[in-house]
């Protein structure tokens, strides 16, 4: 399913990159499983953070890895925000339907960068590789962008469908009408690739619990 380029292997030899693709997927909105998962793990988050500043979040190890992979590029991990928005400001996880909602729970709780992308839209084969400075797409919501040097990216026959530093692109994103679904993450270095097939199964998990005639038809880590 995926190409990883030699550039990739050779700027990130010891990280990893996790694909989970799952059919018969039926998305919507407020499903009730998921709202009641979503309520506990908000709950979950933070009596587990209760009191600590947005500093204190960094000691968890993957929000670190992140962080400091971020930093060298001049941005603080996007993650790492949306965790001290639900746990420290006591705001809601929010998302427009359940597919999605289900893959950024898992997200939250792991901190580990996922996408997901309706797979109809996507036109393989994929390759898996780390930008030149020179390469462009459109990012989720319509908005032009250029990749930095040393970012790493994963694309299709007609163009990028995401990058670690500006997430998913706008064309391929899940819509309620998505039913073969693809969630990817990004591991930076040390993150085991034991780690991210986890952390997929936890994702199709609660795909489950939302569509529960879906199926698997690839779960792996690359390289």
């Amino acid at each position: 399913m995926i190409t990883v380029s030699e550039n990739w292997k050779s700027a990130f030899p010891s990280a990893c990159f996790g694909v989970l693709l799952m059919q018969g997927v039926k998305n919507c909105i407020g499903n009730p499983g998921i709202e009641s998962r979503k309520t506990r793990l908000e709950e979950e988050l933070r009596n587990k953070h209760l009191g600590m500043s947005r500093k204190a979040l960094l000691e968890d190890r993957s929000m670190a890895l992140y962080e400091n992979h971020f930093r060298k590029f001049g941005q603080g991990y996007p993650v790492l925000h949306q965790l001290e928005t639900v746990a420290l400001k006591g705001k809601p996880i929010l998302s427009p339907s359940s597919l999605v909602a289900a893959m950024f729970m898992v997200e939250l709780k792991n901190g580990f960068l996922t996408a997901g992308h309706d797979f109809e839209k996507v036109s393989p084969p994929m390759v898996l590789d780390v930008a030149e400075g020179n390469e462009t797409y459109q990012s989720m919501g319509g908005k032009d962008r250029k990749l930095q040097r040393g970012d790493m990216f994963l694309s299709d026959r007609n163009g990028i469908l995401s990058s670690v530093l500006y997430g998913p692109d706008n064309r391929s994103h899940i819509t309620l009408e998505t039913s073969l679904a693809l969630f990817t993450v990004y591991g930076v270095p040390s993150l085991g690739a034991h780690e991210l097939h986890r952390h997929l199964e936890e994702i199709e998990e609660l795909v489950l619990t939302l569509s529960p005639g879906a199926a698997r038809m690839e779960l792996g880590v690359y390289p």
